[in-house]
This record gives structure tokens, sequence and C-alpha cells, in this order.
């Protein structure tokens, strides 16, 4: 640690963020920048929004916006954009981030979009690169070694375009539980070592290719939303991906994690592994 400290462990999971110190270790090459940066922010309405609770989404050239209500008091809002300068400059400064969004890169978006964004509570809003690991990293990459592996952002950074990353972190703690669990009553204790590297092995495996899937539906989710506005890209955009390739695409959002391993009533541990049952 830090102060010098050392702390033993059975296993070591890595949940330590994109830029992840466990993922190094292993031996996984950084998350690449997607080319694309975006703001996000809360507005708030302390008297009610009035607004119908529905997702609006706004493209242009090469940038995109849009907003949901939360609530009937708060709308989260997005906007991304292709890689400009002005945003490192801004990434720390809340009032310049809502400066360069209302007089620059959302001038041209409907009037009810930045009178939501005007709305924000400034504390909220971040600028952030998207970043992403490439799908063949996921695939072919180092994601366990021994008893040390990784989980959510610090194993599979992805774009936001389908809203699967935090999703895709709680389906890892799932699946990881449910492996360790079985083990613990297999074992009826707390195993490490030998044992616990292969529970790692099999929590990495049934993750690397639902994780590299999402990860490349994303990136395209954005990239084909974003690229352009000339007539290919709405044909593209507007025919293929909304009519055709939408559904397809978001349906792998409805994922079964398995059954974690319960205890009956009378204290017998119950053993259950697999990840297509449920109740």
């Amino acid at each position: 640690m830090e102060d010098g400290a050392s702390i033993k462990a059975k296993a070591l999971i890595g949940c330590d963020g994109v830029h992840s110190v466990v993922a190094h270790w292993l031996g996984l090459r950084a998350p690449i920048d997607s080319g694309r940066w975006a703001v996000r922010g809360l507005a708030v309405y302390p008297e009610g929004h009035g607004l119908n609770l529905e997702i609006q989404q706004f493209v242009t050239s090469g940038k995109r916006a849009g907003f949901v209500p939360l609530n009937d008091k708060e709308v989260y809002w997005f906007l991304t954009s292709k890689f400009s300068s002005k945003g490192k400059d801004m990434a720390r400064d809340p009032e310049l981030i809502m400066k360069e969004v209302t007089d620059n890169f959302a001038k041209d978006f409907p009037r009810q979009y930045l009178k939501v964004v005007q709305r924000s509570d400034l504390s909220t809003l971040t600028w952030a690169p998207l970043m992403f690991r490439p799908p063949w990293d996921m695939i072919f990459g180092n994601l366990s070694k021994g008893n040390v592996t990784v989980a959510g952002d610090a194993m599979h950074p992805m774009t936001p375009d389908m809203g699967q990353g935090g999703c895709s972190a709680l389906e890892d703690a799932v699946v990881l539980g449910r492996h360790i669990g079985d083990s613990i009553i297999r074992n009826k204790r707390f195993v490490g070592g030998d044992q616990m590297a292969g529970v790692l092995e099999r929590y990495v495996k049934e993750r690397r290719w639902r994780a590299a899937g999402l990860i490349t539906g994303s990136y395209l989710s954005g990239w084909v939303q974003q690229e352009g506005s000339g007539w290919f890209t709405k044909f593209l955009r507007d025919v293929i991906f909304y009519k055709l390739l939408f559904i397809v695409l978001f349906s792998v959002r409805d994922y079964n994690c398995g059954k974690l391993p319960s205890v009956t009533s009378n204290g017998t541990p119950r053993l259950e592994n697999n990840p297509r049952k449920v109740d």
C-alpha cells in the first residue's frame, strides 16, 4: 500500500476503473480513445419540469445530445462530440463546461435542450473522453493470473452508447459471486491457492465473450449515430440502424447472470451454478 502496509488475501479483484493498475499488472494494454468525448449533467427543477417521461435525442454532424427525465424534478442530459482540444481545458471547470456547451457545442440544438442544460447543477457537470478496450484484447488478453482478476471498467471499459457499462459491472459481480459461492459450498470453506485460481478462470471464461460483444455493440452504436449528416450516413442511421439493427443490437441487454448459491430453510447449502436457470 502507499503507507508501506501489506494485505494478504486469497483473491484480488481489481475494480479500479478504466486506468486500472491491476489490469496493467495482468498485462492488458491500456484502453484506447474512441475519438469522442462526452459532457454529462443533471438539471434540477425544484417546482417540477413538466416534461414527458421519455428520452429525447438530437443528432447533427459529429454531435449527439439528449436528455431523459429521471423523476418529476430531475433531468439527466448528455452531449457527445468528436474530439476537441477544448475538452482538456474545461474538464475541471464546470462553469467553462456550461459556457462551451450552451454557446458553442449545442448552439444548433433545439431550444428545449438548451433550457434543460441551463438548469444544471454545476456540481454534476463532467467532461471525459470516451475510452474502450478493443474487443480482441478481451478475447485474447490475459484477464486473470493466479488469484488475481479484474471486473467492471477495469476489465471491459466501453463507450456509453448502449448504457451497459454499469450494468455489465453488476453482471460481473453476480457471475463472480456465483462461482466463488459455489466454491465455498463445495469445499465448505473459502479456499485459496490453485482452487481459487480455477474459480477465477471460470469467471473469466464466462465473461470474456459477453463483454467483448457489448464493447463492439456500444462502439458501433455510437459510430453510426454520430458519424455525420450526409445522405448515406442518414440512410445508414435512420433506415439500417434504427429500423433494422436497433432491436437486435439492444436485445443483448437482456441477460441472465444465473442464480446465486443459497441456503435452504433447514440450513443446508444448495449448490446452483446454472447460468440459464432463473426462478
